[in-house]
């Protein structure tokens, strides 16, 4: 069930688009700029020309913070429904929340999760497990075996449970008792509607969340923008198949070697993808047996601190 306080609630009506507004929420990484000043929570109730003078910010900045932090009664109503049905949420300030994925992300973290099953899974470094829809037969195997040794190693699979090299790995971890993580591109719902996944969430091996609302539709940017979730959920993340240049596995790969999200791995083995290679140029671990996992797993990985100082001193239109 769903636990949240005064803190949790003021940073949902910030930032979530579980109900309706007039205008645009806060994106994460003006949500992170804005508590760097002020504890959201202490800005209900105020005023534009309050917030306007305590915040020191525009008319215009401060009459949306204002509107938006209306909507926290609103939000809590529809908190009640997706806890009738089995979600739950967490946000950035509040005790569930993964810190590493906040130390890892910095201000890209998102600021809202929510899922179902054991949502306790985010607090274990996984093993990421991502890759092109379309997989050859030896790409396949090799999200199974990779998966599997995840699991021998005691360690959750992470990844975007789409189809190819996503399903591939987590069915090959569920089938032997590992547990997984699936990091979604839109609500849960109707995955949990299938028998196989629902006994997997009631007996904990299972867990799926997303960071967009539960009643967001699937879209190319969703795919995109969770990409790095599962990177900062992962100890290690193993690429198992990607195009060059091209595709949500190649972006999602060069943004996490980019920005530092997590450790990467490239599989140059059977089955790689025509962009594997370029990926170890880019900095990536060449991965081309699989038994050489367990050192890259086993490697300590120490989450990057966040740097606040990179977001400025002071908001401003666009924050």
């Amino acid at each position: 069930m769903t636990m949240l306080d005064e803190q949790d609630l003021a940073a949902l009506a910030l930032t979530s688009r579980l109900v309706e507004s007039a205008v645009k929420p806060l994106s994460s990484g003006e949500f992170w700029v804005l508590r760097r000043s002020v504890e959201p929570s202490a800005l209900q109730g105020m005023t534009a020309i309050q917030l306007a003078s305590t915040l020191a910010i525009s008319g215009e900045d401060a009459e949306r913070i204002a509107r938006l932090s209306d909507r926290a009664a609103g939000i809590a109503v529809a908190l009640e429904k997706l806890d009738h049905s089995g979600i739950w949420t967490i946000t950035g300030v509040g005790h569930h929340y993964p810190e590493r994925l906040r130390a890892r992300l910095g201000p890209a973290a998102p600021v809202v999760l929510h899922g179902v099953g054991d949502a306790s899974l985010l607090d274990t470094d996984g093993v990421g497990v991502v890759g092109s829809r379309d997989i050859c037969e030896e790409g396949s195997q090799v999200a199974r075996e990779i998966a599997r040794t995840a699991v021998k190693a005691r360690l959750p699979v992470v990844s975007g449970a789409a189809r190819g090299v996503d399903q591939d790995a987590m069915n090959a971890a569920f089938e032997v008792g590992g547990q997984v993580v699936g990091v979604l591109a839109d609500s849960p719902e109707p995955a949990v509607s299938r028998p196989g996944t629902r006994r997997g969430v009631a007996n904990g091996q299972i867990c799926l969340m997303t960071p967009y609302a539960p009643a967001a539709p699937f879209s190319i940017g969703n795919a995109m923008g969770r990409n790095k979730i599962i990177y900062g959920l992962a100890r290690c993340t193993v690429v198992v198949a990607t195009d060059n240049e091209s595709g949500g596995a190649w972006a999602g790969a060069t943004e996490a070697l980019k920005n530092q999200y997590g450790r990467v791995a490239s599989w140059t083995g059977r089955g790689s993808g025509a962009g594997n290679c370029a990926l170890v140029k880019q900095g990536a671990d060449e991965l081309a047996d699989v038994t050489r996992l367990d050192e890259l797993l086993h490697e300590s990985v120490v989450p990057a601190t966040v740097d606040d100082d990179a977001l400025g001193d002071q908001l401003m239109l666009g924050f």
